[in-house]
């Protein structure tokens, strides 16, 4: 994967002096814009304290709060690593109905926190609260969103991102490891976890909406901090 070459290529051009986030485009140019974006993609993740804009990659959320029919939990203060080595695909703008689809692929993703859970693991009773640690194998998201312009103080134009939709596969196994399940009953803990473990797939799909969720709202507020040094005026050219 050439990504991370591209990323570190990136970074070393850029550290001599602030780069454009978009290669500059024809008004109403789609395709154009569709590969500027792809291309900033490695700017759209990096930190920039001078501008406010945190770290995406470790990503730290607050709050993920999962609200299921039969699981409750919540995670705080997770620190996510991976997304710099997300690759970037298939994005489609309609610069007309400001919408805009993108996908990453991501070899995988490691989020450490702490958490509160208790209910049903699809057919286990499970309750615990402590430390954990998720380990994702190779992972796909479809992100669909809505551009809208905004003006800033100076009468400069720019898109913020909204209003997301987003659709994760897992497409490798994933590992769970949640201490203190149970108060430390190691029988009743080892038994979620080889469960979890063994039907990765089936458990991922039950919990993972509220945490991309809560991730991309993270990364989407970085992208528009980012998104505010690029005006219109200067992406679409006559």
């Amino acid at each position: 994967m050439l990504l991370p070459f591209k990323i570190l290529v990136f970074f070393a051009v850029c550290a001599i002096g602030r780069c454009a986030l978009f290669s500059p485009c024809k008004i109403n140019d789609a395709k154009c814009f569709d590969a500027a974006f792809a291309d900033a993609f490695p700017k759209l993740l990096s930190e920039d304290s001078t501008l406010g804009i945190g770290s995406s990659d470790p990503l730290h959320v607050d709050l993920i709060d999962g609200k299921l029919s039969i699981l409750k939990y919540k995670f705080f203060d997770s620190t996510v690593e991976g997304y710099k080595r997300c690759s970037i695909k298939n994005v489609k703008s309609n610069l007309n109905s400001h919408t805009l689809h993108f996908e990453l692929d991501c070899p995988g993703i490691v989020s450490t926190g702490k958490y509160e859970l208790s209910g049903r693991l699809i057919v286990l009773p499970v309750e615990g609260e402590g430390e954990y640690r998720v380990t994702t194998g190779k992972y796909t998201i479809a992100v669909d969103t809505e551009l809208k312009e905004v003006q800033d103080e100076n009468s400069k134009t720019y898109f913020k991102i909204e209003n997301f939709k987003q659709k994760a596969e897992l497409i490798e196994p994933v590992v769970f490891d949640f201490k203190n399940l149970f108060n430390g009953k190691k029988d009743l803990s080892d038994a979620v976890h080889k469960y979890a473990n063994e039907n990765w797939k089936e458990v991922t799909n039950l919990v993972q909406d509220p945490v991309w969720i809560s991730h991309l709202k993270q990364l989407i507020i970085n992208f528009n901090k980012h998104l505010k040094t690029a005006p219109l005026e200067e992406i679409f050219t006559a």
